[in-house]
């Protein structure tokens, strides 16, 4: 089976760049990606950089995992050092599919582990923080439109190191997302070997909640399918708003996936 027709049922323009869908990688599948991000410090107005690596595994039509571990040089190094790793599953436990159209549900949860001290009041799960995620994410698709929306927990791992620049951390927030993408091109499936674009634009916020502090992105991306199987990634993510200390108001991305169909033979 090739990838090209688990995008049929998964469709595309589902495959958002900066967020996750309801829908899980096939069954007995394996993705290996690579993420780069880069900003210019708000403190040091330095150019940083941070690499990583990540793999999926489809445990059941309902059922993926994934692990990842981060390197950068954000955190006052001289140089690129390991920094994180992390843990996620997402379990999807509704689905309604029809021709062209569907909608799904799904939990997701993870744990990450930094050596980073808490420097900012932006919370994730990248490599910044030491702390779990949990939350919930909806996708809707029709045609060549596919929406999700996603609302989420962080808390922080407490007694972690802090630097004080003046102002006060939150150990907990709200993440919230709405994400949008569009199947460009090609205009019917023909063959394995298509070109497959995408376009995505997504809204990714954040609230602390026990202060003040939080911030609203847009992402805009472009996206690449390669001879069904891998995908390229550019995109960028531009605050519109923002009362929370972070560590910049503008970052890039460039991620490269490949996907191996049926790595976990099926017993017989």
């Amino acid at each position: 089976m090739n990838l090209i027709l688990f995008l049929g049922k998964l469709y595309a323009q589902e495959l958002y760049v900066f967020s996750n869908p309801a829908s899980n990688i096939p069954t007995r599948s394996l993705m290996i990606k690579g993420m780069g991000k880069t900003m210019v410090s708000y403190h040091n107005q330095e150019r940083e950089y941070r690499l990583a690596p990540e793999i999926q595994a489809g445990i059941h039509k309902n059922l993926m995992v994934a692990g990842a571990v981060s390197f950068s040089d954000m955190f006052f190094q001289d140089e690129q050092e390991f920094e994180s790793f992390r843990l996620y599953a997402k379990y999807r436990f509704l689905s309604k599919d029809d021709i062209h159209r569907h909608f799904r549900m799904a939990l997701h949860t993870s744990y990450v582990w930094s050596k980073n001290p808490l420097v900012y009041q932006e919370l994730n799960t990248e490599g910044d923080n030491t702390g779990w995620q949990s939350g919930l994410i909806a996708t809707s698709l029709i045609n060549k439109l596919a929406i999700s929306g996603g609302l989420s927990y962080m808390q922080l791992q407490r007694g972690k190191r802090k630097i004080n620049f003046g102002f006060p951390f939150s150990e907990n927030a709200l993440s919230y997302n709405l994400s949008a993408g569009y199947l460009l091109f090609p205009f019917n499936y023909k063959n394995y070997q298509q070109l497959n674009v995408n376009l995505y634009c997504e809204l990714l916020g954040q609230q602390n909640t026990d202060l003040n502090a939080g911030f609203l992105d847009v992402a805009p991306a472009i996206q690449f399918i390669i001879t069904s199987k891998m995908r390229i990634n550019a995109g960028a993510r531009y605050q519109l708003a923002s009362s929370a200390h972070r560590m910049a108001e503008q970052a890039y991305y460039l991620s490269m996936e490949y996907y191996i169909l049926n790595f976990f033979k099926k017993k017989t």
